[in-house]
């Protein structure tokens, strides 16, 4: 062969490095995050951005504008001094600590710091109601549901309350669960809601039977308690209201606890009224419990995701019940004009079921004091004006303590409340059906298909994994765009999050995230708050700074009645629950029994700590809680109310806390995730949970992710619903074929990928919580039954009702999985 010259001889050799580069996997692309700090590249156009801005503020702040006063730039210096309008928690003679009494509004709209001068302020110096009109002196404290209800009925009759939108069928064109069309929303004013309350509260009494449970009547007799079996509508909470109005008590089932836990709920309570969902009637499941239960007489059904044509079909008869529609049951009760019969606040308001992921739910006793008490100390944390100003979306259970409490709080304001559910608070599952016929799926105006767009809201409630969903998502549409426009954005995100840390505002580059984002909430976005579970300090940082308002923390319990505390609005950090409730005083007890967990490095917890891992604190140990919020115990289970309660009212939480150096409770995970590992070391999964979950390959809708370590491990290991457009993406950049997914879930290749990104999104979490195995699901599978490629759902029982992990049904359900993480591990 002759001897190559020249520009044949370069061809050649360019194409044989063209070859061995193409033999080589490309690196694959890291998922784009935003960051607190901008990379290198984008600095250059960072500075200039970033002193524009600045100037333009200071020139809002020294210019007499509505809106920019002088104060804004002494609040800013407060805060950059470390200083803010926080709680100032002070100290008991029992180390327990209390909200500031200072700040509590007396019954003349001052403030004092005597017990005996404030009625509103019980004899241990918490709030117990919310003050009555002033200006009425015959009024009295609103120590009821019904009474927080009946204010707001008698002040803003006109005002907007309930809104629903119509539904009208299924949507089952696209792979994935089916989507919701829905038609106009329509709105029933608060007038109208006190009307059908109380017709539905008469009909309770005249056709159900039912007696009002006034102090000292026997509960355990078949006429005092009716049972809600439904999801969030304006039916539960007209259910809810109508009951109180007869101060009859409700007891409450997650539509997705269960049927036997339905069953349970009847029996114990001997409960004479159901209401649930037509659905309900023709489940021969259902239907069975409804006959076998011998205190049941009547149900009445409603139409809540029901479609015309399904409603203009009859029922099926249930033998030995009375089945009446909802608004047949409010003619009725309409007709017997049934006085009210106000309650007392020592009346038990709800019995409220838990999820029961560890045996036989528990029905915790609330009464009407307790969820007053809970209101009252929204009210001053929060400080919502009242008179319909506030827009709410209802999607969480109303079966939980967090759900339950927000809705009476949002009607004690004459706030706006427009209910949906988690799956079609934005258009990913719903659509929305035009006038003309045509379907719109797409978000936007006018005439959206999510829920968040559609209402408009200016309070949103979620729990952690909403919010986590939104950041990935929120990232995920950043990072399509080509560079300039993608470093614009990260350099105001960088420039607006340091903005908020000194309590000041970006009133240039917040035009970006008003065009991008805030219409995504639909513009009126004002206050979000998380709860049901730890979010990431990041996550938490992430959505206030996109959308320009703060995203609070709150801790509490069922028991507590939601009562335990809640971050400030103006807090500037992350990473805390805030201070007490004003209806509650928490203290922490020391964990130094033999068979108490210890931390990561092997001390106990104790209240007189002054460190943890090197952040000051005032003491850690087991968060106890007391006062008026707390709840009268559990329904016919003393004995399991006796394990949590002690005989000085003190409420045994389980969880792990700390105070840390401005008195805010700090939670580090629950007693029972307190894992210990084979090597003595003990591992906090939730709190390994919250930081990895921050991982981009993690897919929150479908369940987020389940650590688990036991004492025949060394190293932990976890289970990964994972984000399947990220896993693709990552596949498709080494060359390996991405239409099999389960075949790409086995892939080692991919597990490691996924692994190490969890490991660099786990920076917070101790040596010892390190992964060291993991398995990948799809989670492509069905949502209502266990399958080894299901996401995990509250109907296949890989999550409670309240969308925790249910982590035996997990295991079990992925056992196959869950014997190679064991093993990697041992």
């Amino acid at each position: 062969m002759p001897e190559l010259e020249g520009w044949d001889k370069i061809h050649l050799i360019a194409m044989a490095k063209e070859s061995k580069k193409a033999a080589k996997p490309a690196k694959a692309a890291a998922p784009f995050q935003l960051t607190a700090v901008p990379p290198i590249a984008v600095w250059l156009l960072c500075w200039p951005l970033w002193l524009l801005d600045f100037l333009v503020w200071l020139l809002l702040v020294i210019l007499p504008l509505p809106g920019y006063p002088i104060m804004s730039l002494i609040f800013c210096v407060k805060r950059c001094s470390g200083k803010y309008s926080a709680d100032d928690p002070h100290d008991d003679e029992n180390t327990a600590k209390r909200r500031d009494k200072s700040l509590w509004p007396a019954s003349d709209g001052s403030t004092s710091e005597s017990d005996s001068e404030n009625p509103l302020i019980g004899g241990k110096g918490l709030m117990t109601a919310i003050p009555g009109d002033s200006d009425d002196e015959d009024a009295e404290d609103l120590d009821t549901v019904w009474a927080l209800a009946q204010r707001s009925f008698n002040e803003f009759p006109k005002q907007k309350a309930c809104g629903t939108r119509e539904f009208l069928a299924l949507d089952k064109s696209k792979p994935g669960p089916p989507r919701r069309v829905f038609g106009p929303t329509s709105w029933i004013t608060y007038k109208e809601l006190a009307q059908r309350a109380a017709h539905f509260g008469s009909a309770l009494v005249w056709v159900g039977g039912l007696e009002p449970a006034l102090p000292g009547s026997n509960l355990d007799a078949a006429n005092h308690t009716m049972l809600i079996y439904e999801d969030t509508s304006a039916y539960w909470l007209t259910g809810l209201l109508g009951a109180h109005s007869q101060s009859i008590v409700v007891a409450t089932s997650y539509a997705t606890l269960g049927l036997q836990a339905v069953a349970d709920a009847i029996k114990d309570c001997n409960v004479a009224v159901a209401l649930c969902n037509r659905a309900h009637l023709q489940d021969p499941k259902a239907a069975r419990i409804f006959s076998s239960a011998s205190s049941l007489k009547v149900i009445v059904y409603t139409d809540h995701y029901v479609t015309a044509a399904d409603q203009a079909v009859e029922p099926p008869r249930i033998p030995g019940i009375k089945c009446i529609a909802f608004e047949d049951f409010l003619k009725m009760g309409e007709k017997a004009q049934q006085a009210p019969t106000p309650p007392a606040p020592e009346c038990l308001a709800v019995i409220m079921y838990t999820s029961g992921s560890t045996g036989k739910p528990k029905g915790v006793m609330i009464t009407h004091g307790n969820v007053a008490a809970s209101v009252a100390g929204l009210d001053v944390t929060l400080k919502l004006k009242r008179g319909g100003e506030n827009v709410y979306v209802a999607h969480l259970p109303a079966a939980h303590i967090f759900e339950f409490c927000v809705e009476i709080y949002s009607v004690s304001v004459g706030a706006q409340i427009g209910f949906a559910d988690p799956r079609t608070l934005s258009a990913t599952g719903a659509i929305r059906q035009l006038k003309n016929g045509e379907m719109h799926e797409e978000p936007g105006y006018p005439d959206p298909p999510g829920a968040i767009q559609e209402y408009r809201p200016t309070i949103v409630v979620a729990v952690p994994v909403i919010w986590d969903t939104m950041k990935k998502k929120i990232e995920e549409e950043v990072g399509k765009a080509s560079f300039i426009p993608r470093s614009i954005f990260h350099a105001a995100f960088s420039a607006q999050r340091l903005a908020l840390k000194q309590g000041r505002t970006c009133p240039l580059l917040n035009i970006l995230f008003k065009k991008k984002f805030h219409a995504m909430m639909g513009g009126r976005f004002k206050f979000a708050a998380s709860g049901g579970g730890p979010i990431s300090a990041e996550v938490q940082e992430f959505i206030s700074t996109c959308f320009g308002c703060s995203l609070r923390q709150g801790y509490a319990l069922t028991e507590t009645t939601m009562a335990g505390t809640c971050q400030w609005v103006d807090d500037p950090d992350t990473g805390n629950v805030g201070s007490p409730l004003g209806s509650v005083e928490l203290k922490v007890r020391s964990c130094d029994g033999p068979e108490d967990p210890k931390d990561q490095e092997g001390h106990p917890y104790l209240d007189s700590d002054t460190d943890h891992y090197g952040t000051p604190c005032d003491g850690r140990g087991e968060i106890l809680i007391r006062g008026p919020s707390v709840s009268m115990g559990y329904y016919k289970q003393p004995e399991k109310w006796a394990e949590v309660f002690d005989s000085d009212g003190w409420f045994y939480s389980g969880d792990i806390g700390y105070w840390d150096a401005k008195g805010r409770l700090v939670i580090v995970d629950r007693l029972k995730n307190l894992v210990k590992l084979k090597g003595g070391e003990y591992i906090a999964l939730e709190h390994m949970e919250k930081e990895y979950g921050l991982s981009p390959f993690v897919d929150g809708i479908k369940g987020g992710i389940m650590c688990y370590g036991d004492g025949d491990m060394r190293r932990p290991g976890a289970l990964v619903q994972v984000n399947l457009s990220e896993l693709k993406k990552w596949a498709r950049s080494q060359g390996i074929d991405d239409d099999d997914v389960e075949a790409l879930c086995a892939n080692e290749a991919a597990k490691k990928a996924v692994l190490e990104s969890l490991i660099k999104a786990g920076k917070n979490v101790g040596a010892n919580e390190k992964l060291v195995e993991i398995g990948l699901i799809s989670g492509t599978g069905p949502i209502d039954e266990p399958t080894s490629n299901s996401p995990w759902t509250p109907e296949n029982g890989c999550r409670t009702p309240s969308n925790k992990l249910d982590r035996k049904g997990i295991q079990k359900t992925f056992s196959a999985l869950m014997d190679i993480i064991k093993a990697k591990g041992a």
